[in-house]
């Protein structure tokens, strides 16, 4: 497992026991009021990571034009295709979103870690 994701749970764990002891209620608007924003502008990346990696599901992944699920699908990588990964970011709701782009250079978009070789990329934005 990929260190930070460790370090992120661990983390995580700790802020969700004592938001629950502290201001339960506070923690429960926060969540689902959680905003998405799409768009490059809001979520800028560089290429400072080089790993390539690949798409491990049985299906494609989708890339889509920032780190959720509601943005933009701007196209999809069928499984074992080669992307090289620039950098990751944690959305709202905690999960992790990789830049990809083609080992050529063409960027390709933000698409969810749990799809990608080695958990996405190291490097964070």
């Amino acid at each position: 497992m990929n260190l930070r994701r460790v370090m992120f749970g661990a983390a995580a764990g700790a802020a969700l026991v004592l938001g629950t002891l502290a201001a339960p209620a506070a923690q429960a608007t926060s969540a689902g009021t959680a905003a998405v924003t799409c768009g490059n502008a809001y979520w800028p990346h560089s290429p400072v990571d080089g790993t390539v990696g690949s798409v491990t599901k049985s299906t494609s992944a989708a890339a889509h034009t920032g780190p959720y699920g509601a943005c933009t699908t701007v196209g999809h990588i069928a499984p074992g295709t080669p992307v090289e990964y620039d950098c990751y970011v944690w959305n709202d709701y905690g999960n992790s979103w990789t830049w990809v782009r083609e080992p050529n250079g063409a960027s390709l978009g933000w698409v969810y870690d749990a799809y990608l070789e080695y958990g996405g990329s190291n490097e964070p934005c």
